[in-house]
């Protein structure tokens, strides 16, 4: 009968526990990063409001923060509900650790109890020699003296291994301690965010109530950004039909209107193929920024029954900030939209990406700009004191959600 043999499921077993240790361990650094690069977030906010409040009266661009605010707060707890659990399943089997160190600790004692037990029955000389020399043979008298140094040595080891185990046991009940104190920690800061983002509620429903109030004036506003963002996608649309003209000449065929895609030099593939494989890592237009209008149909934060239709994201930022092109690429128009409204777009092969609001623009039609170039300088609203960048993606005709290609 062929004996079993267990040490592959054992190193198996091993690799996949080393596996899910180094996978709890990344999860840890992940939420850690997450938590920080939210309180960031939620100090850059702070800033912000305290820009748009510069304005005596509640306007529609603090009331835009305060919702990123919330979400961003809404979002730390979260990450801090899920650390205390991860923090919670660490305890649980770091204790079941220490209860198996201290089970196995017992039992080495109770073991070289008995080992002392039976050194001290035959302590004296005489009996070893006697049970020596009670030997057959030789082999059986070397024999006998080999276990009994041995036995010795593994006496020894039995000191040694109780030793190492006590000192895992201290590790253990100082990581349990260790443990115990960021729970605590984790559990303030849970405490702290609540509060805060109860106040960040009240201030929201005072600033509402008060902008209520001026429905007309809100829609006059509303019609007068409908507008301007119907002449930015006229604009964007009229300049890439024309980049899908002139590609189209190139390649000597006859345009379609319903092509939705360019014709492409192979450096144009290479360069659209590139931003497509950054879907998700690009990096944001502006230094830093919150995003306070998303992309879509949004119902409006004020009116009733009205929603917005957003062909890109809107991002707050800080006053005398500047729009940066996100990938590398050509810059195929700076359109004036208003008298304060500057628009840069740049193309990138297939793709398009679109920098609205800016009051001063630094880059002219031809030139070749790399990622994270300066294209302009963002426009500060006086009226509402906030500094927004309007921003799009397209690929080709088609309009894409920026958020799910920037960076996180």
């Amino acid at each position: 009968m062929k004996r079993k043999c267990y040490k592959p499921s054992l190193l198996i077993l091993l690799l996949l526990c080393l596996r899910l240790s180094g996978f709890a361990q990344d999860r840890k650094a992940e939420l850690e990063s997450n938590k920080q690069r939210l309180e960031e977030e939620i100090s850059f906010t702070s800033k912000l409001i305290g820009e748009t409040r510069e304005s005596k009266n509640s306007t529609l661009g603090e009331l835009q923060i305060l919702n990123a605010r919330i979400g961003k707060q809404e979002s730390l707890i979260a990450t801090i509900q899920k650390q205390m659990l991860q923090l919670e399943e660490q305890s649980r089997r770091s204790e079941t650790e220490l209860r198996r160190l201290e089970t196995n600790l017992k039992q080495m004692k109770e073991e070289y109890a008995r080992m002392i037990y039976f050194a001290y029955k035959n302590r004296n000389s005489y009996n070893k020699l006697v049970f020596l020399f009670a030997a057959e043979d030789f082999n059986q008298a070397y024999e006998r003296l080999k276990y009994f140094q041995q036995y010795a040595v593994f006496r020894q080891n039995q000191i040694t291994k109780i030793e190492e185990t006590q000192a895992k046991i201290k590790d253990k009940l100082s990581q349990l301690e260790q443990e115990k104190n960021q729970k605590q920690l984790l559990f303030e800061d849970e405490r702290k965010a609540q509060i805060n983002l109860n106040t960040e509620r009240s201030k929201k429903d005072k600033v509402v109530s008060q902008l209520s109030q001026k429905e007309n004036q809100l829609k006059q506003s509303l019609r007068q950004k409908e507008k301007e963002a119907q002449q930015l996608q006229r604009a964007i649309e009229q300049i890439i039909a024309e980049e899908i003209r002139l590609a189209s000449e190139r390649k000597g065929e006859k345009v379609n209107k319903e092509d939705r895609l360019l014709e492409l030099t192979p450096e144009e593939l290479e360069l659209s193929n590139s931003f497509a494989l950054n879907r998700g890592k690009l990096p944001w237009p502006t230094e830093r920024g919150i995003i306070s209008a998303r992309f879509g149909e949004q119902p409006h934060p004020v009116l009733k029954k009205v929603t917005i239709n957003n062909n890109g994201i809107d991002i707050a930022t800080a006053r005398g900030s500047d729009a940066r092109v996100v990938f590398d690429g050509v810059v195929v128009s700076t359109n004036r939209i208003t008298n304060t409204n500057y628009a840069v777009i740049v193309r990138h092969g297939d793709y398009f990406s679109v920098y609205s609001n800016l009051e001063e623009v630094y880059v002219k039609r031809g030139d070749k700009v790399k990622t994270k170039e300066l294209v302009g300088r963002i426009h500060t609203d006086k009226n509402e004191s906030k500094t927004e960048v309007h921003f799009e993606l397209w690929k080709g005709r088609m309009i894409l959600d920026p958020d799910l290609w920037l960076a996180r």
